[in-house]
């Protein structure tokens, strides 16, 4: 946290900023919520908006926050804690594409009920069918990529349906290419996020979605 804040006081921004949060990998559950709250403070003067990450397949136990009961509660604390401060970053939650469906219809009740601006779907997948046609079986984390797309695309259609038409969606997981990025806005996306295909493609995937997405 102090390095990140280090590299931003420096930082001439250029467009939006925002800043991905969740605990450490030793963090006990029983105290997750106290690092998310210490990092919202650290970030939310930086932030144009903060994502909360709820999802990460790379901290044992995290995923237990798509808990209603652990959810609200989460989602009522930050709500709170940015109602009271001066600086006021859109807030974000990034869910995991591997929840069942009666699971995420309350997560985003819950979310309609609150004053939180939207979500990011998805993070990776610890799907094991996935893992073992990608070559990973028995390796930990999640898989992100061209074998990732279907699995959020069908999650980005499932908030498009359910999540109040105010909310932003930010769509993420299995863009390479133009017409991968389009489909993302075809499904309802306002936002898409790009991390793997960046790192295959390079800085001229960007270019070309810029210049030729929709």
């Amino acid at each position: 946290m102090e390095a990140m804040l280090s590299n931003l006081k420096g930082l001439k921004k250029r467009g939006a900023l925002g800043i991905n949060i969740g605990p450490n990998k030793n963090t006990k559950f029983e105290n997750i919520l106290e690092e998310y709250f210490i990092l919202y403070k650290a970030f939310s003067s930086h932030a144009d908006y903060i994502a909360i990450n709820i999802s990460s397949p790379n901290t044992p136990g995290l995923r237990n926050m798509h808990d209603p009961l652990h959810f609200e509660d989460l989602i009522r604390q930050i709500s709170a804690e940015r109602s009271t401060s001066t600086d006021k970053p859109k807030i974000l939650i990034k869910f995991s594409p591997d929840e069942k469906d009666d699971a995420y219809i309350k997560l985003i009740e819950i979310l309609n009920n609150s004053d939180l601006d939207g979500v990011i779907v998805s993070n990776t997948t610890v799907d094991n069918n996935l893992k073992i046609k990608s070559g990973a079986a028995g390796i930990n984390g999640g898989i992100s990529g061209k074998l990732l797309q279907d699995k959020s695309n069908k999650l980005l259609t499932f908030f498009k349906k359910n999540l109040k038409p105010e909310k932003i969606i930010v769509a993420v997981g299995g863009v390479f290419d133009v017409d991968s990025y389009n489909k993302k806005l075809d499904l309802g996306a306002d936002f898409v996020q790009i991390y793997t295909g960046f790192v295959y493609e390079g800085p001229s995937l960007i270019k070309r979605i810029v210049q030729n997405g929709k």
